[in-house]
């Protein structure tokens, strides 16, 4: 059962950056990280939602993350964004939950997409059509070996950078690149038929 982190309400702070949340919150002020978990959290949860395809699990690992960021902060030392920090802290809770089987896979759309793509005002046809295709997206991502299903969500879903994504992994650029290159080639061979409209 994981620990939820009770985190206080937070006032808005402007133009304030993510280096000076960091430094308050190393010296003990809760409501610059709640801005920070605030800022970042929706990030995270669809990281470890592509990873683990779980919507409890996600919730969960996501919890986990935040208090262990927080009760960690102290020990983050700025080589990476504090996002980067941060998802790399789920990633590491998401495979262990699930090398511990604390929860299983399971294949679902990708809600948080699809909510933005309706709020976006597309007609049903197209709604439709896109909610297809992402959960056809969904279902190829599970059937990767979890290395490849996340070097792939971080480098193509969430867009960091190959620098990042490798730190986020704790793995090197090259080792990373690898990883990419054989998930996009078995999601290729996956989701050809979508691609060529066979489906």
């Amino acid at each position: 059962m994981s620990t939820t982190m009770a985190i206080a309400p937070v006032e808005s702070t402007g133009a304030s950056d993510d280096a000076t949340l960091v430094a308050r919150a190393k010296a003990g002020d809760r409501h610059a990280f709640g801005t920070l978990a605030d800022r970042h959290a929706t990030q995270l949860r669809r990281v470890v939602f592509r990873i683990t395809h779980n919507c409890d699990a996600a919730y969960d690992v996501v919890q986990d993350a935040l208090l262990l960021a927080w009760l960690n902060i102290g020990r983050f030392q700025g080589r990476s964004q504090f996002s980067t920090w941060l998802i790399r802290i789920g990633i590491n809770e998401a495979y262990r939950g699930l090398r511990r089987g604390r929860f299983e896979l399971a294949v679902a759309p990708d809600d948080l997409v699809y909510e933005r793509i309706t709020s976006e005002g597309h007609g049903p046809a197209r709604i439709a059509e896109s909610h297809d295709f992402l959960a056809a997206i969904d279902r190829a991502l599970a059937e990767l070996p979890i290395d490849y299903r996340t070097a792939v969500v971080l480098r193509d879903v969430e867009g960091l950078t190959t620098e990042e994504a490798a730190h986020a992994l704790g793995i090197g650029e090259r080792a990373l690149k690898s990883r990419l290159h054989r998930g996009r080639m078995a999601l290729r061979d996956e989701l050809e038929p979508y691609l060529a409209g066979g489906r």
